[in-house]
């Protein structure tokens, strides 16, 4: 798939995770249990704290560990008693805890900063790229893997079909190169990867229209260029019905 893309959702699935509340599931304990535990989780982020000052730990590492001990920490203050929030201890764990989240978040702009500048050389340089500059002189938007339809569609932030008609589609190393022809049903010529490649072999597979003939078993053309056309239902190998995506040889 195109490396923007990929990096365009990681970016994307980071920014969202770090501005949502810690969605545990909350379980039952006493304010007892619930008091050692915040105090254990409050010496957790002083010493987050002190190793910072010390050089011991990194603001990377400090980010981490914050994470890390926030989950629990929202757990164990929704079950303390009114005397522990009252409490000399609790406003003095609640001020080392600011301290932590001071390190926490200084970070945190470091790092998005550091995401969105990767983002940025990235997509410059795919937008260099021989795939992209060809996809693009075809008349493409981008250009896209073969093994990667189903992902593809599944990711796009726009309708997935509509979104796949929009790519240049090329055999990708990781698994279009493992599709091999099992059916010809005239006029379309069945690919799938072999069960042992794991992975690629869960739900891919491909008809692929316009092509030459080929013997069972034959690879898919890594040479080619392919345009999708969409869904179509035909006989698969085991002669019952499948609905299979095509696509279609770019003269």
């Amino acid at each position: 798939m195109p490396i923007v893309s990929s990096v365009s959702r990681l970016l994307g699935a980071f920014l969202f995770a770090i501005v949502m509340t810690p969605a545990f599931a909350g379980w039952d304990e006493t304010p007892e249990v619930a008091w050692k535990g915040y105090l254990s989780d409050c010496q957790g982020f002083q010493q987050v704290v002190n190793n910072v000052q010390n050089g011991v730990m990194t603001t990377r590492q400090a980010m981490n560990r914050v994470d890390s001990l926030n989950h629990t920490l929202y757990v164990h203050r929704d079950h303390l008693a009114q005397a522990n929030l009252a409490s000399p201890e609790y406003a003095r764990c609640e001020n080392v805890i600011a301290q932590a989240f001071e390190i926490r978040n200084k970070e945190e702009e470091v790092l998005v900063a550091e995401l969105q500048q990767q983002y940025f050389k990235d997509q410059a340089e795919h937008q260099e790229s021989p795939e992209y500059k060809r996809a693009r002189a075809l008349g493409f938007s981008d250009v896209g893997g073969l093994g990667k339809l189903k992902e593809l569609a599944e990711d796009s932030e726009t309708d997935g079909e509509d979104y796949l008609k929009t790519l240049m589609i090329t055999v990708d190393w990781g698994c279009g190169r493992h599709f091999r022809a099992v059916q010809y049903v005239k006029p379309y010529v069945i690919y799938t990867a072999h069960p042992d490649e794991g992975n690629c072999a869960i739900y891919k597979g491909v008809a692929v229209l316009g092509g030459e003939m080929v013997e069972r078993g034959d690879t898919i053309d890594q040479e080619a260029v392919f345009q999708y056309v969409g869904w179509k239902k035909l006989e698969g190998p085991d002669g019952f019905p499948i609905d299979i995506r095509v696509v279609k040889v770019l003269k």
